[in-house]
């Protein structure tokens, strides 16, 4: 009943994004890639802008890395477009251009981890899933196990269970219910219960509402950071941004010598005698 629900509350108010639109595992796959770390909104008009620059897998593997870096503006986490390259090379080589459904095939690609596969197994190829992003987790954890439950102590078993019940046919409305849940309404802080279509299904209603501390999602691992406490990935992205125009001369990153170093070791730059360029 409670899957039920939940997918009939999507019909009727889920979030209009141009990614469920589409069943292209292509599309879907750029899309998902894109929404890691990175808030919907920003994502939507680069979404757009990246499709038309390189609109199928042959197109984004053809291209140079430098190029797909270029056109990763705006999103931060450049190596996200890396790893999305490698995939749409590792989906041309080894399976002609169409990605496959399979999970353990999934897996096997460059850049898709468990939560990756499931999401394309979910939104690519409507298959039976639950994609346990951070919004799913606390969603789900809040509903099954009550409000003390911790939403990062991921429980296999139980996961496994819950997906166990849920129809194959509204696999792709759950998911993308409980997200626009999580986003929405079920929030980590000050949850609006009374506007939750699963709040008469929910362990944590109503005594969820006047709990003073809730749990929260796991924190992001300790950055690594300057001496100025500036996190290295505010230099790195600082340093692709400044190349992105063209290479510049190797004095501009006075200074910058471990952020050019682990630039080079993940292959986003390169040096060229006293130039650095976007690989």
């Amino acid at each position: 009943m409670i899957w039920k629900t939940i997918a009939a509350w999507y019909r009727a108010h889920g979030r209009d994004l141009p990614w469920r639109r589409t069943d292209d595992p292509y599309r879907v796959a750029v899309s998902e890639f894109m929404l890691q770390q990175t808030q919907v909104d920003r994502v939507v008009p680069l979404y757009r802008a990246f499709l038309k620059k390189f609109p199928s897998w042959r197109a984004l593997a053809r291209a140079p890395q430098a190029e797909v870096v270029r056109a990763w503006k705006g999103l931060g986490y450049n190596m996200r477009a890396v790893r999305l390259r490698k995939l749409a090379e590792g989906v041309m080589a080894d399976f002609g251009g169409r990605l496959p459904a399979d999970g353990g095939a999934l897996l096997k690609l460059y850049g898709i981890g468990p939560y990756t596969a499931r999401a394309l197994r979910v939104f690519a190829f409507r298959q039976r899933a639950l994609a346990p992003d951070t919004n799913l987790r606390r969603v789900l954890t809040r509903v099954f196990k009550g409000p003390k439950a911790d939403p990062k102590a991921f429980d296999a078993r139980a996961w496994a269970r819950w997906e166990s019940t849920l129809p194959e046919t509204l696999s792709y409305d759950v998911n993308q219910g409980l997200m626009d849940i999580g986003a929405t309404v079920c929030k980590p802080v000050r949850p609006r219960c009374p506007e939750c279509p699963v709040s008469r299904f929910c362990a944590s209603y109503p005594k969820i509402t006047t709990m003073k501390t809730l749990p929260r999602q796991k924190a992001a691992r300790a950055e690594r950071v300057d001496a100025d406490g500036v996190p290295d990935r505010i230099h790195r992205g600082r340093v692709i941004e400044a190349l992105r125009s063209g290479p510049a001369p190797l004095g501009e990153f006075r200074g910058l010598a471990r952020i050019l170093a682990s630039l080079e070791k993940d292959g986003l730059i390169r040096r060229e005698g006293d130039q650095v360029h976007l690989a």
